[in-house]
């Protein structure tokens, strides 16, 4: 399965899409509502969809594709794979197809989306002349993210320490990044005060800005079983890649630990904040990244290809489970 995933034929992608098709087709024949945290961006899109389930998830099916295949290019555009390479696509794929149900139509499909500019960005600094357009508009997207879920806002901790590892350390660049993720702000705020709704949009918007560090648990027998997988695949990626960074050349070394930065803040922003469940898809961008890096560095892939094939059947058995449950009731 490595291997196979570690070519860019066409074939790949047609694969790939089919692959996503499968996963994602019981959402898109009974799709559900999503119920988790409240998200002052995803209520205007519901809206704006009229609250169609249907079209709201079947443009998600098509964000997350479309996001697959850039984050997919981030990583050969920057090293992370050696050659061309579908896997990272392959990975966050199926990493947001875990869990059952509002998986598939929820903010952190379009959050993920823009937070792939914010990292792409960050992870062009060694090689861009003028630093500042380049963290203004990394810090610009964090702040759009934000209005899905303000505590996004603190992923430019995640910024600042990118900077610090680049060594691109000034006060402009730092005076920026608050520009940068401010200013989306004050445009909406000002969009409240125009129309004269600004205390109650306010509310909406920062509700869940707020500490909350009660503990999240899966319940599915099949979801704590793939959920296994993937913690262990991480664990390894991360713990090997850190064990070989000395091998690797000074910028590689650095954007991937930037990615293992930006999975610890996403991990961090789940402890402390108002979360459920489906927050947690925030840390499959850096996950599909790093796993891909480490899986494209190793030689012996056979027990890998089978937790990864595991978990791909796991995966598809949980999303169609419930349609066989009722055909057999």
């Amino acid at each position: 399965m490595i291997k196979f995933f570690s070519t860019g034929y066409f074939s790949r992608y047609l694969l790939l899409v089919l692959l996503a098709l499968v996963l994602w087709m019981p959402s898109i024949l009974y799709p559900s509502s999503y119920t988790g945290i409240s998200s002052y961006a995803f209520n205007q899109l519901r809206y704006l969809t009229n609250h169609n389930l249907y079209l709201q998830t079947i443009i998600a099916f098509f964000l997350t594709l479309y996001t697959s295949f850039l984050i997919n290019k981030i990583a050969i555009n920057n090293g992370f794979n050696s050659k061309i390479s579908t896997l990272v696509a392959f990975l966050y794929i199926i990493l947001t197809s875990v869990l059952l149900g509002e998986s598939h139509n929820n903010p952190v499909i379009w959050v993920n989306f823009i937070l792939t500019f914010a990292l792409a960005n960050l992870l062009r600094l060694p090689y861009a002349k003028n630093t500042i357009p380049v963290l203004f508009n990394a810090s610009f997207y964090v702040g759009i993210a934000s209005f899905f879920y303000p505590q996004l806002v603190f992923l430019i901790v995640f910024i600042w320490l990118s900077i610090i590892l680049h060594k691109v350390v000034t006060s402009r660049n730092f005076t920026v990044t608050f520009i940068g993720i401010i200013l989306p702000y004050f445009f909406l705020l000002t969009l409240f005060f125009y129309t004269d709704h600004i205390l109650e949009e306010s509310f909406v918007l920062f509700n869940s800005l707020q500490i909350d560090i009660s503990p999240i648990f899966l319940t599915s027998p099949i979801e704590i079983i793939i959920s296994i997988i993937f913690i262990i695949l991480i664990f390894i990626s991360v713990t090997g890649i850190v064990g070989k960074l000395n091998e690797k050349s000074i910028n590689l070394r650095r954007n991937l630990t930037i990615t293992i930065i930006y999975l610890i803040t996403a991990f961090l922003i789940l402890i402390f904040f108002s979360k459920s469940l489906i927050s947690t898809i925030l840390m499959s961008i850096p996950s599909a990244l790093l796993i891909g890096h480490w899986l494209s560095t190793i030689k012996k892939e056979r027990w890998y290809n089978i937790a990864l094939l595991s978990a791909m059947s796991l995966i598809i058995l949980n999303q169609y489970i419930f349609i066989f449950w009722d055909v057999i009731k």
